[in-house]
């Protein structure tokens, strides 16, 4: 099992690294990430975690986390 790298239970913002992201929470949340290229280039994304949902195993740094208003696009 993986030591967490960032755990809250409410908006956040900074930089973490991560390879996995759960969602624990009753709510929709908006994650924006930061992948970074073997070149060095960057790449940042948002996307919308279902609560009780999980995405990637890459790794990346997670950089902002919001409450998602609605549900998740699929």
């Amino acid at each position: 099992m993986e030591t967490p790298s960032l755990v809250t239970s409410k908006e956040w913002s900074g930089s973490v690294p991560a390879l996995t992201y759960y969602n624990y929470t009753s709510r929709n949340v908006d994650m924006e990430f930061v992948y970074t290229w073997p070149d060095g280039s960057t790449t940042t994304r948002t996307t919308c975690v279902p609560r009780g949902g999980n995405i990637f195993y890459v790794p990346m740094a997670v950089t902002k986390l919001t409450w998602h208003a609605g549900a998740c696009s699929a």
